[in-house]
């Protein structure tokens, strides 16, 4: 899939880069990992499957190599958090009725780079619905 803005898989993974201070004390994401900036259209996530590969620990090892090309600092304490595409898109039904889209978003220095469409800053309920949509097996640290 090379179509910038096309829906991604329901059978595909996301992961969500969470900031330190979105990282309780059982190195597990909040629910302000999943929060819009107010001047945010959607939020960022990476498509994991750009990377050509079923293995999740070496997707995230991509993402971290791209996370440094882009200038982030991703932290040893940050922690990337993995959803299925399909379970992300309903997570507004509860709170907002409808489901949410996930598309590709690709930047010049990062192809996987991807938005979850369809809620605001907010929505605070929906936050919360993605959150619990991670388990602990779903979680990755910021730094190999």
């Amino acid at each position: 899939m090379n179509d910038a803005h096309a829906s991604l898989p329901d059978d595909n993974r996301i992961a969500r880069c969470c900031k330190p201070s979105s990282v309780s004390a059982a190195k597990m994401p909040m629910a302000t990992a999943f929060a819009l900036r107010r001047e945010d259209a959607y939020l960022s996530v990476n498509w994991l499957e750009y990377f050509g590969t079923a293995d999740v620990g070496a997707a995230i090892d991509a993402l971290r190599c791209v996370s440094r090309r882009k200038g982030y600092q991703v932290r040893p304490n940050g922690r990337f958090a993995i959803l299925g595409v399909g379970s992300a898109k309903t997570a507004g039904l509860a709170s907002l009725g409808r489901k949410l889209r996930i598309e590709r978003q690709p930047l010049p220095e990062d192809p996987s780079h991807s938005g979850i469409h369809g809620y605001t800053a907010n929505d605070l309920a929906v936050q919360i619905e993605l959150q619990a949509l991670v388990s602990r097996q779903d979680v990755y640290p910021g730094v190999a």
